[in-house]
């Protein structure tokens, strides 16, 4: 016999002999199989039989050797197995609690829980009631044959086999194995001593692990094979739909043809009942010319007169003759039947058939969306735009060429609501996505495609509230010291007011450099303000000289000037209409020049008072001029103010002390204001919403802290912004670039 945990393997032949009731074990082992031989009709004794019985060991147990009341498998002590009277097996413990009612009856009794016969509580108790014999021989045998293999060495026959787990050795302690791991010092080391279990134990845990691996399996299989057949429904759903829509498309040239069929019929009728008209007007005429005959050959005058009559037949003959000239026209049809439809005579027909073949198109795919991947940042930042890009991919795992494929985005935070998005079909396989988070959260990305979910789909994307510079510029071996502007050439380029070095460093959109622009020996560091004028060419304030310096790119003066009303001129602003606004932070003024250095007039704050801090002045497309003060002000191009941002601008609360922006640029497009900020504890980017003056969000910077963010300049992509960090102290200046958009 052969037992194992699925199965037991019995040979009904040694079952028979071990057993004192060989008729009831047999009839119960064919109820489970079927297959067992009946006694001879002659002797009563059991005939030879030869077939081996495969019962499962689970059924087996729960019918035979556990107790239908408690339902616990007999064991020799708690559960011991009890034959009663009416031949009934019920546990030694079941029992115990049955007879506890039986005591106030005289004799003691209790019912069968199975058949309910009456039992009879024997003097000695439960105890007394003789055990069951059957079910504990098959205790006994299940005991006997259920027993585990365990496999042994084959070099040392009475050592058990271990595992060590680390490496897949298989061993027994008095094996000599060779090191089987190398380590990083290049030697071999063995893991034995690491975790070793025994083998038969890590040969039963692998066969559990490979039937739960099936069973897994087995399951993907179902769950594989139901969604081909869901697709196979969905197929013929899309097949008679999309037959629909081409008899409907077809039906529309049909009724295009019909329509013009019918034209040409009706056109053709017409012109039957217009010839025909004619013809029976002629057939009209014809008639009243026979009753003209007809009157002209009445003879019956109603006279005598011979001769009279005579001549009035001479007259109708002659009338009849002259009738005669005429008759060949007037019996001529007037009209004829001639009537022909022609086509081909043009290029209509080829013209309709080039048209028909390139009427309508069945679009279809070959994408398999467990082998379609997207690319999605890591960590994105918050308020700024993230794009995700879908590349689509065949059965063989090829780029699919072609786009269309119906792909649905849903993209969801950590709370549940939902992010608008745009998908953008590059009908070339690939697709993007972007959306922008609102806040700083952990969001959900579902691709799916055909209604089935992509690689990897839903995506986790972490969303932070930072904003870091995408690239950071210092200068190289020749570092940047005090950069306190920056502006944009009309060649592409960046001019950097590197003011620590006299110098205005030029580098591409690359951050590399190309050339420096050396300020007047008379500069001394003094140059702290910069802007491109219309003719492209840099003017500059030197707040040292009180002058201003317009260069060309080469570094030669072109032009300066200065004025008797120059205090400390730090910074510069140049607009459209080539005027220069100079502000000058000692005599709290901004002064206006034309581009020739011809003093216009001069700006104030209220009551002609002098203005605040005057940090940097900038001038907008708009012809606004803006002062980044410890507010943002913004004045037209006359000098009145219109109207203030920031700071605690347009509300009660007053700007913090500390609190100064320190440049400003106008992105108009994205209607847009971004202004660099000095707070008490940090130093920011600010985004305002301009036509609104709200507040958008705030770029801190975190893993390149700004020192004194300065002149600041849009990459003209609508996306970046440079921003020139002057340092303090050891910490070297820089160009930072920033998205903001």
């Amino acid at each position: 016999m052969e037992w194992n945990k699925s199965s037991i393997h019995l040979d009904v032949c040694v079952f028979w002999r071990c057993l004192k009731s060989p008729g009831h074990l047999i009839r119960s082992l064919g109820y489970y199989s079927g297959k067992y031989n009946c006694w001879s009709n002659d002797t009563r004794r059991m005939s030879t039989l030869v077939e081996t019985v495969s019962i499962n060991y689970e059924d087996f147990s729960d019918s035979f050797l556990t107790c239908t009341t408690c339902l616990n498998r007999y064991d020799p002590s708690e559960h011991a197995p009890k034959l009663l009277p009416c031949s009934h097996t019920i546990c030694h413990t079941c029992l115990g609690r049955i007879a506890e009612t039986a005591t106030a009856r005289t004799p003691p009794t209790f019912r069968c829980p199975i058949c309910r016969n009456s039992i009879v509580v024997p003097r000695g108790g439960i105890s007394a009631l003789p055990p069951s014999f059957l079910v504990n021989q098959l205790l006994d045998l299940m005991a006997s044959q259920h027993r585990e293999v365990v496999p042994k060495c084959t070099s040392h026959q009475s050592e058990e086999l271990l595992l060590c787990e680390s490496c897949d050795a298989v061993f027994c302690t008095r094996c000599n194995l060779p090191k089987q791991v190398e380590s990083k010092a290049g030697d071999f080391v063995c893991h034995h001593e690491a975790t070793v279990v025994p083998f038969s134990i890590a040969l039963k845990r692998m066969s559990k692990i490979m039937l739960y691996k099936a069973q897994q399996c087995m399951q993907k299989l179902e769950t594989g094979e139901q969604a081909i057949l869901r697709e196979c429904q969905s197929l013929d759903a899309s097949f008679n739909t999309t037959k629909a829509a081409i008899n409907k498309s077809v039906e529309a040239i049909y009724s295009l043809v019909e329509k013009h069929r019918t034209f040409l019929v009706n056109s053709l009728e017409n012109l039957r009942d217009q010839k025909k008209g004619v013809l029976h007007e002629q057939l009209n005429i014809l008639k009243e010319e026979k009753g003209k005959i007809e009157e002209i050959c009445n003879l019956d005058s109603g006279t005598t007169d011979v001769q009279w009559e005579m001549q009035a037949i001479g007259g109708k003959i002659a009338n009849l003759n002259s009738m005669l000239g005429g008759m060949p026209l007037l019996c001529d049809p007037r009209e004829n039947a001639y009537m022909f439809f022609r086509y081909g005579h043009n290029n209509i027909l080829t013209d309709l058939r080039v048209c028909l073949e390139g009427f309508g198109e069945i679009r279809h795919s070959h994408t398999l969306p467990s082998l379609c991947k997207a690319t999605l940042p890591v960590i994105a930042s918050a308020h700024l735009s993230t794009r995700m890009t879908i590349q689509c991919h065949d059965l063989n795992g090829e780029p699919c060429k072609v786009g269309g494929d119906p792909i649905t985005v849903m993209i969801a935070s950590a709370g549940g609501g939902v992010v608008h998005h745009q998908l953008v079909d590059r009908e070339n396989g690939s697709y993007d996505v972007t959306f922008t988070p609102p806040t700083a959260n952990t969001y959900s990305v579902e691709v799916k495609i055909f209604d089935r979910h992509i690689q990897g789909s839903p995506f986790e994307c972490r969303v932070s509230e930072h904003i870091n510079p995408v690239n950071v510029y210092s200068g190289g071996d020749v570092g940047l010291s005090r950069p306190v502007n920056i502006v944009k050439g009309r060649d592409g380029k960046y001019y950097v007011l590197d003011t620590g070095n006299d110098r205005i460093a030029v580098m591409t959109e690359d951050f590399e450099h190309k050339d420096n622009i050396l300020l007047p020996d008379s500069a001394r560091q003094g140059v702290t303000g910069m802007a491109l004028s219309p003719s492209s060419t840099l003017i500059c304030t030197n707040w040292r000289t009180r002058e201003i310096l317009e260069l060309d790119f080469t570094g030669k003066i072109v032009h300066r000037f200065t004025h008797d009303l120059f205090n400390c001129p730090c910074s510069i602003a140049v607009n459209g209409k080539g005027e220069i606004f100079v502000a000058d932070s000692g005599a709290g003024l901004i002064f206006s020049f034309t581009s020739t250095g011809k003093y216009i007039r001069k700006i104030t704050g209220s009551s002609g008072h002098r203005l605040d801090i005057l940090q940097a002045i900038s001038c907008f497309e708009s012809e606004d001029i803006v002062l980044a003060d410890n507010v943002i002000k913004i004045y037209e191009g006359s000098g009145r103010l219109k109207r203030q941002v920031g700071g605690g601008a347009g509300s009660k609360t007053a700007p913090a002390k500390d609190d100064i922006y320190q440049s400003v640029v106008l992105d108009a497009p994205n209607d847009l204001l971004l202004a660099s900020k000095t707070e008490k504890r940090r130093n920011v980017l600010e985004v305002w919403r301009y036509s609104t003056a709200t507040l958008q969000f705030v770029i801190d910077s975190a893993e390149w802290k700004l020192r004194r963010p300065a002149g600041m300049v849009l990459d003209g992509d609508g996306v970046h912004v440079l921003v020139c960090d002057v340092g303090v102290g050891s910490n070297p200046g820089a160009v930072l670039k920033f998205r903001y958009a």
